[in-house]
């Protein structure tokens, strides 16, 4: 399950991502972090059965967390099919199906953002 984890400026700097491995036992893979000075954001994966734990135990901390469902939005109706976001994904979220259709895998998207500012059409969307 993919884990939307906030860090406010309160508990910016504090060792909580280790803290629940630690005390969760979770295998947690950091698939997108963007930290600053102030705050911190991370994507992260987690196996589904440690999940509920892993979110209690960072909401215990001050620390916002969210269910990433759905990570990416295509407006089929607006795709053209160019292909712009396979080339510019790092981590090859899209592919061509037999019919040279876009194919989307959310499994794999981290919200980079990237397919989105390059999709020459806006038929992406982060969700």
């Amino acid at each position: 399950m993919k884990l939307l984890v906030c860090f406010p400026s309160h508990v910016h700097g504090m060792p909580y991502t280790a803290e629940v491995i630690l005390e969760t036992g979770a295998k947690i893979n950091i698939d997108r972090a963007n930290v600053d000075a102030v705050r911190g954001e991370l994507i992260i994966d987690v196996p589904d059965e440690k999940a509920e734990h892993v979110i209690e135990q960072f909401r215990k901390r001050g620390v916002v967390v969210r269910r990433i469902k759905r990570t990416l939005t295509l407006k089929d109706e607006r795709c053209v099919h160019c292909g712009a976001c396979i080339s510019v994904c790092p981590k090859g979220v899209f592919r061509f199906d037999r019919e040279w259709r876009i194919q989307v895998d959310e499994e794999k998207c981290v919200r980079c953002d990237v397919c989105v500012k390059a999709c020459p059409t806006s038929a992406l969307s982060l969700t």
